[in-house]
């Protein structure tokens, strides 16, 4: 099964930074020499990741409460509290708004975007899930691969942000006997199932979220 190439490019469109870090990702995936040694590194890749986005937010959280531990006073100090937490809120709300970014994740909920030049609308992201399709993507096209053979390898093009990619995925799974192939890598494989487990309850939330705001509007 060829693979054809993206017509836009997630990583030419990372921020700097960001396309650093993938340079590092795409480097050890391109030493290691087959999908079934690869499959295992890119799995130590995304969980590294989802770490990293999970700190990012934790610390977010440790900062505001470590801004509210030191007010203790009586009721007039409970009122300053109140008026400092609502300024607090509002200066979340312009880090956000901004783009602010620490290491290459913009905001405390952990964002990824494309290099915003412009001046665009910085979108705020809370899920990895969210944002797992986007890596997976920009690796995936920086190694160039043109042949989709193995289920191991069909298994990350799935996730790729790139359609050409998943298309790609979905019709080699087709083929033959690449479904039962495919499945008893994700029955082998427990942290890839558990990849796909998290991105099916992202997605059929969003969905069930817009199915609600469907039934508000009527």
């Amino acid at each position: 099964m060829l693979i054809p190439k993206p017509a836009q490019s997630a990583y030419e469109n990372a921020d700097t930074d960001i396309r650093e870090m993938l340079d590092r990702m795409i480097a050890e995936l391109k030493a290691t020499p087959s999908w079934e040694q690869r499959s295992t590194q890119f799995l130590e890749i995304i969980d590294a990741l989802e770490l990293a986005f999970e700190g990012d937010d934790e610390e977010a959280d440790d900062d505001d409460f470590d801004d509210d531990d030191e007010y203790v006073g009586d009721d007039e100090d409970d009122d300053d509290l109140d008026d400092d937490e609502d300024e607090d809120d509002e200066s979340v709300e312009e880090r956000a708004v901004s783009g602010e970014k620490v290491n290459g994740w913009h905001g405390g909920g952990g964002v990824v975007t494309p290099a915003n030049d412009d001046g665009d609308e910085v979108e705020i992201v809370e899920d990895f899930a969210e944002v797992l399709p986007f890596y997976v993507g920009a690796v995936l096209e920086r190694l160039g691969e043109t042949k989709l053979e193995r289920p191991e390898q069909a298994a990350f093009y799935l996730l790729s942000c790139h359609p050409e990619h998943t298309e790609a995925a979905q019709s080699w799974l087709q083929q033959g006997s690449n479904l039962k192939r495919f499945q008893k890598f994700v029955d082998d494989t427990p942290d890839y199932e558990a990849i796909l487990e998290m991105m099916d309850e992202h997605y059929d939330g969003a969905d069930d979220d817009d199915v609600d705001e469907d039934d508000d509007e009527d």
